[in-house]
């Protein structure tokens, strides 16, 4: 302890004092141990007060010497920065218990006997697993053949897939990572299992695979065609008939071709575009698409069917006219290719609660209910022999759902089998605009308000045929 001027001072006013005293009585001993006596019970205050600080370091020590002062300074600046500290660490753990809980994968640390040290919240949802199973053996609650095998370090390639124990439907896949290997032993001390759920990317992958098998075969149908046209062609002794002919037979599996990556370069513009700004957004005339949809419809039916269009609506929709067109052309050319001969096909533009709805109704065989769920993946066909034979590239609903996406809509259907299905998607009141009375309707001559129409393919009755 350093020796401050206060405790001189101190010191001399004790020993000046004894030193007269015991100059008056010639008891200088006396006088010098009476002054010690003092000494001593001054500096055993100051200690006591230290001691009472240190049992409870929460306010500022006060000592009357300094050199008692400044011990109980320096350990209060002592305490204060390990408090600091402190408080810094657990603040930054928990942080990283946010961090950690916030993870979609389950990650599990375990011993090397396979006991639970701890875990996150993505283990509960994955593996059911709660804060007070740790310290239990997760083996024993996980009784998964493959995690078990993973935890032991049987894992060929130090990771497993396997089925949820809990849910058929969801495929996990497992890792295991080392934390701390005991030099002793060889053997780690601490492990981290990570498990996330695979079903999603596994299903992508499926799809990516399925795509290229049916992209494959898609194309290799056409060119193994026209491959065959065209060796013929190099025949010496065909005529010029002949040769005409199966230059005219090249012109289906081209169109079919062009056809196929016509819709592919659309769906992957469609898939890889951000969704259309304000300014790009157009008032587009329902009434007029669907006129036009219907014209086309006619010519490639052929007569065979019949068409029912109601107009039930005079909203108008904002947004992109050739991705609507091609949307609503691809729901009504698969009613037409999918109804059977003089089948009536309706389609309909009208009011819903949820705001105005475009629909296509059909009278075809119908969809089971456990398709419905896949028809706008790519190449996906609930009949695969019968869609080869109507045509089609498997591409439509899928560009469908993207066109309807970047609308704010949503593709749906509903379907009975033998009786037919309707496909069709509602478009929220922020996507439309209602044409003033002063505006015409489409196919309505003069300035007669927009009151909706009902047009029929059908013989007159109560309804006009604008056939």
């Amino acid at each position: 302890m350093n020796w401050s001027r206060q405790d001189l001072l101190l010191l001399l006013a004790l020993l000046g004092p004894a030193l007269l005293l015991g100059w008056l009585t010639s008891a200088f001993g006396w006088s010098l141990f009476i002054a010690a006596l003092i000494w001593s019970g001054i500096q055993q205050r100051e200690k006591q007060h230290l001691v009472q600080y240190a049992r409870k370091p929460l306010r500022r020590p006060d000592n009357k010497l300094d050199s008692w002062q400044e011990i109980a300074d320096r350990m209060f600046r002592s305490l204060r920065h390990t408090r600091h500290r402190n408080r810094a660490m657990v603040k930054r753990l928990r942080d990283l218990r946010a961090i950690n809980d916030s993870l979609p994968d389950a990650a599990i640390v375990t011993s090397s006997s396979g006991n639970i040290l701890d875990l996150n919240r993505a283990a509960d949802e994955l593996l059911h697993l709660k804060p007070t199973d740790r310290d239990n053996h997760l083996p024993s609650l996980v009784r998964q053949p493959e995690l078990i095998a993973l935890i032991r370090g049987q894992a060929p390639e130090g990771q497993v897939e396997f089925t949820s124990p809990f849910d058929d439907s969801i495929r996990l896949e497992a890792r295991r990572v080392l934390l701390e290997t005991d030099p002793a032993s060889a053997r780690f001390a601490a492990a981290m299992i990570l498990v996330r759920d695979v079903t999603q990317l596994n299903r992508l992958l499926s799809m990516r695979q399925d795509f290229i098998a049916n992209i494959s075969h898609e194309l290799r149908t056409p060119l193994t065609v026209i491959v065959g046209y065209v060796e013929a062609l190099f025949e010496e002794d065909l005529d010029d008939a002949t040769r005409q002919e199966l230059i005219g037979k090249l012109a289906p599996p081209t169109t079919r071709m062009r056809a196929l990556v016509d819709d592919l370069l659309l769906l992957t513009r469609l898939e890889s575009s951000p969704r259309p700004a304000e300014e790009e957004l157009d008032r587009v005339n329902v009434g007029a698409l669907i006129d036009s949809i219907v014209t086309d419809a006619r010519a490639l039916s052929g007569g065979r069917h019949q068409f029912e269009v109601i107009k039930a609506s005079k909203a108008d929709v904002f947004g992109i006219e050739s991705e609507l067109h091609s949307a609503f052309q691809n729901l009504l050319t698969n009613a037409v290719r999918y109804s059977p001969d003089g089948g009536p096909i309706t389609v309909s533009w009208e009011a819903v609660p949820t705001g105005v709805r475009f629909s296509v109704r059909d009278t075809g065989m119908g969809i089971p209910k456990e398709h419905i769920a896949r028809l706008t993946e790519r190449f996906y066909r609930v009949d695969l022999a019968r869609s080869r034979v109507r045509g089609g590239t498997g591409l439509g609903l899928a560009i469908v759902k993207h066109v309807l996406k970047r609308h704010d809509s949503k593709l749906q259907v509903t379907s009975q089998l033998a009786k037919g299905s309707t496909f069709y998607c509602d478009f929220p009141d922020s996507r439309l605009s209602t044409r003033s009375a002063s505006v015409p309707c489409p196919g309505e001559s003069g300035n007669s308000p927009c009151t909706g129409s009902r047009i029929s393919d059908s013989p007159p009755t109560t309804r006009s045929n604008d056939a």
